[in-house]
């Protein structure tokens, strides 16, 4: 190894890690036989003869690298100009001191600008504190930065990270941010993955994000955004997962989502939207999971919604919604959780046996006290639908749990009380009304 990597390599073992005496164990080339967490490569411009060998990466925190010690600092050194060939940094679970937080700090940038980092992971490390350093925009040939799971790191991200343009992985997620989502992420045009999620972003969805053509996940879920959902989303032709739940979004989403012809997710679940579901989302055809839950969704669920054929889950409870579940949606074959609890439908259960014992306990169409099933349909257990000859609702047991007994028995449903005489299915009026015939 060069001599001056050789240090700047044992600089950075000790600042993070006691595991053991760095300096008596390397010998003269740490690479010869390398550390865990340490990988080296050899230099393609130096003869073959005498190749030198570079560190290329290094882990820490989780094994079999090594571990960090309590007293870790952050390796600045890492950024050095004295490991220029470094590639990955990985610091995963790192930082764990609660009694001696460590700071999150950077060389100046004119130190950064030579750097080949192309992966840097700071993960899941409770007592790592301080901002996203500025300095982070001077790493140019980033490629996958993951600052996530820290939660004292806070403060505004710096608007000058629009200038990492070859980033394709930026995950923020599980911090303490604040501030708005800077407009300048719309200028990394190279991003496939941006997630955001789990932090305290105020303000709109800036609609520069939609010129991220590249983009197949964008989660921004659980913040404080505010405001509608820009129409400019709909030119994310490439994503497959859109993520906005727990802010505070409202008003209609944008008809232009309907042509996201790969979005295969889209979860939206507890913002104030208070607008009648949209049809167009009927024509997602690849739309796997449709999350709508707890957001205010007035009027009736959409026909179109019968033509969502690759659906597996779809989440409406705790709305206003009305009217009669549309019975295309006993037609979607892939679908295993469908859960229309705690709103305002009303009529006939459309679904037949097949669809219901498919289904099983991942369907739940309780809190909805105009749903009944006819006669000669069956019903699982707890779902809360009564018979619709014995009126609407869920009357104890006279309905759901007797149904699917006699289902799965072949019985009559006048017969699936066992021993309760076969008045006891009768309203109670009905039966007052009987026993005074009988008496008298």
């Amino acid at each position: 190894m060069d001599p001056a990597e050789r240090e700047a390599l044992l600089r950075v073992m000790e600042a993070v890690s006691s595991d053991r005496d760095w300096r008596s164990s390397s010998g003269t080339d740490p690479c010869a036989s390398p550390w865990p967490g340490l990988e080296c490569k050899p230099d393609p411009s130096s003869s073959s003869a005498a190749r030198l060998m570079h560190v290329t990466r290094l882990d820490f925190g989780v094994p079999p690298n090594p571990a960090c010690k309590p007293s870790a600092a952050f390796p600045s050194h890492a950024f050095s100009s004295s490991l220029p060939h470094l590639q990955s940094l990985f610091l995963v679970d790192c930082f764990n001191n609660p009694s001696t937080p460590t700071r999150l700090t950077l060389p100046p940038a004119a130190n950064l600008s030579a750097s080949r980092l192309q992966q840097l992971s700071i993960r899941s490390n409770p007592s790592l504190s301080g901002t996203l350093p500025p300095q982070l925009a001077a790493l140019r040939s980033l490629q996958v930065l993951t600052v996530a799971q820290n939660p004292l790191v806070r403060g505004e991200v710096p608007r000058a990270i629009g200038e990492l343009q070859n980033l394709i992985h930026l995950d923020l997620s599980y911090n303490a941010l604040t501030g708005p989502i800077p407009a300048r992420v719309g200028e990394l045009r190279s991003l496939a993955g941006l997630d955001l999620s789990y932090n305290s972003f105020s303000g709109p969805i800036p609609r520069e994000l939609g010129g991220l053509a590249q983009l197949q996940k964008l989660d921004l879920s659980s913040n404080n955004l505010t405001g509608a959902v820009p129409p400019a989303l709909a030119g994310l032709r490439s994503l497959t997962f859109l993520a906005l739940s727990n802010n505070g979004l409202s008003g209609r989403l944008p008809a232009g989502l309907a042509g996201l012809r790969d979005l295969q997710y889209l979860i939206m679940e507890n913002n104030p939207m208070g607008v009648p579901l949209p049809p167009e989302l009927g024509a997602i055809a690849r739309l796997q999971e449709l999350r709508l839950a707890n957001s205010g969704y007035s009027g009736s669920i959409p026909e179109t919604f019968g033509q969502l054929a690759s659906l597996t889950t779809l989440s409406l409870q705790n709305n206003n919604l009305t009217g009669r579940i549309p019975a295309g949606l006993s037609r979607l074959k892939r679908m295993y959780h469908l859960n229309l609890s705690k709103n305002g439908l009303d009529g006939a259960v459309p679904f037949d046996g097949a669809f219901l014992r498919r289904l099983g306990r991942n369907l739940d169409l309780s809190g909805n006290p105009g749903l009944c099933v006819d006669d000669d349909r069956a019903v699982v257990k707890d779902v809360g639908v009564g018979s619709c000859r014995g009126g609407h609702g869920y009357d104890d047991d006279t309905s759901a749990a007797a149904v699917v007994r006699a289902t799965t028995r072949g019985d009559d449903v006048t017969r699936s009380h066992g021993d309760a005489p076969w008045f006891a299915l009768l309203r109670p009026s009905a039966s007052v009304l009987l026993c005074c015939l009988l008496l008298s």
